[in-house]
């Protein structure tokens, strides 16, 4: 067992996930990614409950709804990802005082957007009619919702590594939670506003996942020494002290002998 024996840290813990279960999660967002991308190719009806679900959202339209929507809409723009991911980038500098977590950051935005351009143009899927969109028409393709996957990774991703650096599980767990609802409300706000069709907003939401699973995984594999070298003691280990920086670590079995 490895305790803790230095409390004196420059920077505070970083506390690697199970990189294993952040790929596992990553699988599973771009296989369904990529079964809903070919539902769509091939037509098999899915448009049909595309238009089944936007009529009954466009049901219930209000007008202090759509204030929240149009206001909610904006966090997945590029504009507002590019400045508040270097906003977040920063946050997480000073925070860990590492630079991997603010260029993996920035990396997985970079590559998300590209991503989402690529896909849009190859699949060429329309948007809804202009007549039931709320604002200025697009005229750009639909699948799948840049707002909608560009915010999701933003948000989750930020939570996600700002979770590396906070001792509190409840802490960790609301962060998440809190981005996990600004990410849904992202998707549904573009369907609200007529923007996009449902499944735009699903394959956003599974592009999502697969991107910000993929960039944790990596980045916990990275925060995890390599076998033979210092280990990074478990959180969970009643013997961590949570408030102690674990920068040099011995192991508890030798004094025990």
């Amino acid at each position: 067992m490895l305790i803790p024996t230095s409390p004196d840290l420059r920077r505070l813990d970083i506390r690697p996930g199970h990189w294993g279960q952040w790929l596992a999660i990553g699988a599973v967002g771009l296989v369904g990614f990529v079964v809903l991308a070919l539902l769509l190719v091939f037509e098999t009806g899915i448009g049909e409950l595309d238009n089944r679900v936007l009529s009954a959202v466009i049901s219930v339209r209000s007008p202090d709804l759509t204030a929240w929507a149009s206001a909610l809409t904006r966090l997945g723009s590029a504009s507002v990802v590019v400045s508040l991911g270097v906003a977040a980038a920063a946050v997480l500098g000073l925070r860990s005082r590492r630079i991997m977590l603010p260029l993996a950051l920035l990396g997985a935005l970079a590559a998300t957007a590209s991503l989402v351009t690529i896909l849009k143009i190859a699949l060429d899927r329309p948007r809804p009619p202009a007549e039931l969109v709320v604002g200025v028409p697009l005229s750009s393709d639909a699948f799948p919702s840049g707002h909608t996957t560009d915010g999701s990774v933003l948000v989750i991703l930020t939570a996600a590594m700002l979770a590396l650096t906070i001792g509190k599980v409840m802490v960790r767990r609301l962060l998440l939670i809190g981005a996990y609802l600004v990410a849904l409300l992202i998707g549904c706000s573009r369907t609200y506003l007529g923007l996009h069709w449902p499944s735009d907003v699903l394959g956003g939401w599974l592009l999502a996942t697969a991107m910000v699973s993929v960039t944790m995984a990596l980045v916990n594999l990275a925060l995890v020494p390599y076998s033979g070298g210092e280990t990074v003691p478990d959180v969970l280990d009643p013997e961590f002290d949570a408030h102690a920086t674990p920068m040099v670590l011995q192991q508890a079995g030798d004094a025990r002998d």
